[in-house]
């Protein structure tokens, strides 16, 4: 993927003027989730002059969503799960962008034979989680198509994140960033919670919700439990599990034979663990109800609670401090590119959107006492506590900071935002935004 070399503002002037000139062709709203029809027809953001095209946005977007959907098996991820994961998006397209171009005045490259070792084990990773229990690893062709890139624009992209990657370990390297045993053993010693191996079972499972959902008549839960009561008599006659779950489950695990995978008992909703308590491996639960629908359980096998020693836990340390330090140095480097308005501009809003569907109506709001509380604290606080706010990358606030600008367009516009209200836009406070990573759809909700 290659990033259109539009300067500003000669740039945007270009752009509305083919604007006009271009034969007017709506777009199918209908067929577009709730981050496409909120962004614009032109660039996302400028960065010193280079423009984060609405394509490059989209294409990269899209490919974070459907890593997910892909790992997480879930075909439709919520609107707020779509938001964070645009707003993410944004952040690292910024920052990226502010790399690349550090890496291109530094000569900093990637040559040909890291792209493909790279390539190769990335592709390995996505076959092996790709990979159903009775069937052949995708092939090449199948996880590109999937992930909607060929092979030369993913060959292109990963080449730019390791560029990405490299520069930032070089700014952290002249920073000093370095990651010492003693630092391992500290973190170690400091946070023993972490490395407590709790018991983990092994479930597969067959789900079959009633029709309805969970507020159906008591006659559609008889149903269900019927069509379980049969998925369960088939395996109990000879039939393996997940032959029969895949004909007959309904959870998002079904095309992998219901295989839940080796899971943390904290991580499992209680039912399945009560259930799972009193059976040996190789047992087959009877059918039983949830505020899901009827399950049918399988115990695979299970591994009891242990402590992690520091000889093992110490690699993922290492390699936790040195990705969490290098992320501080490149966060300074990044954020007066960022926190100025004339090196980034950014037109898409996300932020509003976000706060639209996270707002609940039912929560109580602050007394008139408590809102001259909060403003009088917070005027207290914000200088020393700008300091310590280290753990809001400057890229993840600045996907935010398109978002609390003044502009009157709509969320939904399409239209290429004139150069007054982007300018308008980047005078705003920044907010952060929240990484989408941590609303991946989890197990647990199965």
């Amino acid at each position: 993927m290659i990033i259109s070399m539009l300067r500003w503002p000669f740039a945007v002037g270009i752009l509305l003027c083919l604007a006009r000139l271009a034969p007017a062709q709506a777009p199918d709203l209908d067929k577009m989730d709730i981050v496409e029809r909120s962004t614009p027809n032109g660039p996302v953001a400028f960065v010193d002059g280079v423009a984060v095209s609405r394509e490059e946005f989209i294409e990269t977007y899209k490919r974070h969503v459907n890593e997910v959907a892909m790992l997480a098996h879930d075909n439709k991820p919520s609107d707020e799960f779509r938001v964070r994961a645009g707003l993410t998006t944004l952040g690292e397209l910024i920052r990226r962008q502010i790399l690349v171009a550090e890496a291109a005045k530094r000569g900093v490259t990637v040559g040909e034979a890291e792209v493909d070792t790279a390539y190769a084990e990335k592709l390995k990773h996505f076959q092996q989680d790709m990979k159903k229990p009775d069937g052949p690893a995708p092939t090449e062709a199948e996880v590109l198509k999937l992930a909607g890139q060929t092979r030369q624009e993913a060959r292109e992209s990963l080449r730019r994140q390791l560029v990405e990657e490299k520069m930032g370990s070089q700014i952290a390297k002249d920073k000093g960033a370095k990651v010492s045993d003693q630092d391992v053993s500290d973190f170690y010693n400091k946070k023993p919670e972490l490395f407590k191996r709790t018991g983990q079972v092994h479930l597969n499972q067959i789900l079959v919700p009633p029709k309805g959902g969970p507020k159906a008549d008591e006659a559609s839960w008889k149903a269900a439990e019927e069509t379980a009561k049969k998925a369960r008599a088939r395996i109990l006659a000879g039939e393996t599990f997940d032959v029969v779950a895949r004909d007959m489950s309904q959870s998002p695990d079904a095309a992998k034979g219901g295989d839940m995978g080796m899971l943390p008992t904290e991580q499992l909703p209680p039912f399945f663990v009560d259930i799972a308590k009193a059976m040996k491996p190789g047992d087959v639960s009877d059918a039983f109800r949830s505020p899901y629908g009827v399950h049918v359980i399988r115990l695979v096998e299970t591994a009891q609670s242990k402590d992690v020693t520091l000889a093992e836990a110490k690699p993922k340390i290492r390699a936790m401090l040195e990705q969490m330090r290098r992320d501080e140095a490149v966060d300074k480097f990044i954020e007066p590119v960022v926190n100025d308005s004339k090196r980034t501009q950014m037109f898409l809003q996300l932020e509003r959107t976000l706060g639209a569907l996270t707002f609940d109506p039912k929560a109580p709001k602050p007394s008139i006492m408590q809102d001259e509380a909060a403003a009088a604290t917070s005027q207290a606080t914000a200088a020393p506590a700008a300091a310590p706010e280290k753990s809001q990358a400057p890229a993840k606030k600045a996907a935010a900071k398109a978002d609390t600008s003044s502009t009157k367009k709509s969320a939904t516009t399409t239209d290429a935002p004139p150069k007054k209200k982007s300018t308008d836009a980047t005078k705003s406070k920044k907010k952060s935004a929240t990484d989408a990573s941590t609303d991946a759809p989890k197990k647990k909700a199965q």
